[in-house]
Order: C-alpha cells, then sequence, then structure tokens
C-alpha cells in the first residue's frame, strides 16, 4: 500500500493491506503486531485511522486486542478464508503454517466448454489450458481445482504450459507474464461429492462439500483466469466482510 493513500476509503484500504499481510504470513498466529506509532508510520496515516482499521480485523477475527499488552495476529484452526481478500489456496494454507502442495496434477490444452469460453468471453471451442490438482495442507487433502486460462495467454511456450500446475497461477500470470489479477468475482454454492471427488478428497461419497467458482480479472479487465473448486467444508471457516447499507433518506413530511 501507497503511504500516501487519501479520500473517503483510507480506513478500507488500511485493513485490506494489513489483512493482506496476515493472510501471506507476515505476521503469524499469536505474534504481536507492531506498536500503533510504528504500525501508523509505516502506512502512513493517523492512529485514528489505524485504530478503526484494527477494530474492523478485530470484528472479523484477524486479531484480538489485549489491553496493556497490545493486538495479537488470532491462532485459527481452520483456514480462514475470508472472501474480501482474494488470494489463492497455497497463500491460504501458508497463513495456518501449514505446507501447501499438490498431488494428481494434471494439465492439458483442450477446446473451452461453452459455459467456461463464455465466463472467459471467448468462442466456444477456443483452446483454454485446464489444470486439475488436489490441493493439500501438511499432506491432508482439502481442495479439489480445476483453473482453466486462455491458452492465448501462455502463447507457444511450452516451458511455461508445463509448469502452470507447479504453484501459484497468481505468481505465474506475474512473474512470467507480467498480468497482474486485479480481481476476482465469486460465486458459492453446497455441493456433494460424488464418487470422483469423494476419492479425490478422501471422504465418504455424499459429503458436504463448499463450491466456488471464480473469474479473475487483470487490470485492463480481461477474464484471464477461472477456478472450480470443491472444498472440504470442515476444512474451512468462511468470513465475508459486509458493509452497511449507509444512511437512508429521510421521509419527507
Amino acid at each position: 500500500m501507497s503511504p500516501k493513500v487519501r479520500g473517503d476509503g483510507l480506513t478500507s484500504a488500511v485493513r485490506e493491506e494489513l489483512a493482506r499481510r496476515i493472510e501471506v504470513g507476515r505476521w503469524r498466529p499469536s505474534q504481536r503486531l507492531p506498536s500503533e506509532p510504528e504500525l501508523a508510520a509505516s502506512l502512513g496515516v493517523s492512529r485514528a485511522t489505524l485504530r478503526e482499521a484494527l477494530r474492523s480485523l478485530a470484528e472479523d477475527g484477524f486479531v484480538t486486542r489485549v489491553q496493556g499488552s497490545g493486538t495479537f495476529v488470532t491462532h485459527r484452526p481452520r483456514l480462514r478464508n475470508n472472501l474480501d481478500v482474494n488470494f489463492g489456496v497455497s497463500d491460504l494454507i501458508r497463513t495456518m503454517d501449514m505446507e501447501p502442495g499438490s498431488r494428481e496434477v494434471r494439465v492439458s490444452e483442450v477446446a473451452a466448454s461453452a459455459d467456461d469460453a463464455g465466463r472467459l468471453h471467448l468462442s466456444p471451442g477456443d483452446r483454454v489450458v485446464s489444470v486439475e490438482r488436489v490441493r493439500t495442507a501438511d499432506g491432508r487433502p482439502v481442495v479439489f481445482s480445476v483453473d482453466v486460462l486462455p491458452a492465448s495467454l501462455l502463447g507457444a511456450n511450452d516451458d511455461i504450459v508445463s509448469r502452470v500446475g507447479q504453484g501459484s497461477i497468481y505468481d505465474l500470470l506475474d512473474r512470467e507474464l507480467g498480468i497482474v489479477v486485479r480481481q476476482g468475482v465469486a460465486s458459492l454454492r453446497p455441493a456433494n461429492a460424488d464418487s470422483r471427488l469423494a476419492a479425490r478428497l478422501a471422504v465418504p461419497e455424499g459429503t458436504l462439500l463448499l463450491y466456488i467458482l471464480q473469474v479473475d480479472y487483470d487490470t485492463d479487465g480481461r477474464a484471464v483466469l477461472l477456478s472450480h473448486e470443491h472444498h472440504v467444508a470442515d476444512a474451512f471457516e468462511i468470513t465475508v466482510v459486509r458493509r452497511g447499507p449507509g444512511p437512508r433518506p429521510k421521509e419527507a413530511g
């Protein structure tokens, strides 16, 4: 975050930056944050703005504030996925001091289905690269993901295609292709594990899963990544920040 952020969204921007630092492991569970003067100075904001951002984080379970001792990152027994912060499964797992991994990785170039093509603003039959993976936390299967990228983004670089399933796709897009993901739009619904999902996630058939469908957009507004994710429900705690409706209009009379 720039130390010169200004405007009505300053508190929200500070909150999001602190949440991002927590989620990527800048501060670990049970670790005390820097003092308020130090933290406010590093962010270029007033202590009043910082306190409001910390209050919001405390309400959402990111931190706990202990009178006379400071502010501490909250220890969370589940993988806490705060949906107003866009980050990958690997980063989510690392925030819990667990080792992310992948198994049963399958990378293929295929023709886009009509549904996937529509979400990525492609024509049906356009080529896409599909990455199927079972994502693990300390060896435990927690997510089965299918990530779909337009093949045109990767070009004819066979080396990139061969490595696209080996780590964070966000990192690959950013560091190797210069594509920065600006935002993602996600939809969620419950789903029961069929025999295929049950085998991959090592759960009984019929187990309730959380299905997340997300489309990520770059800074130019292009759809660059489509993700189908089935999460083992009891491995995650999902939070969503819900803003107030704002002032209501006054009645006449």
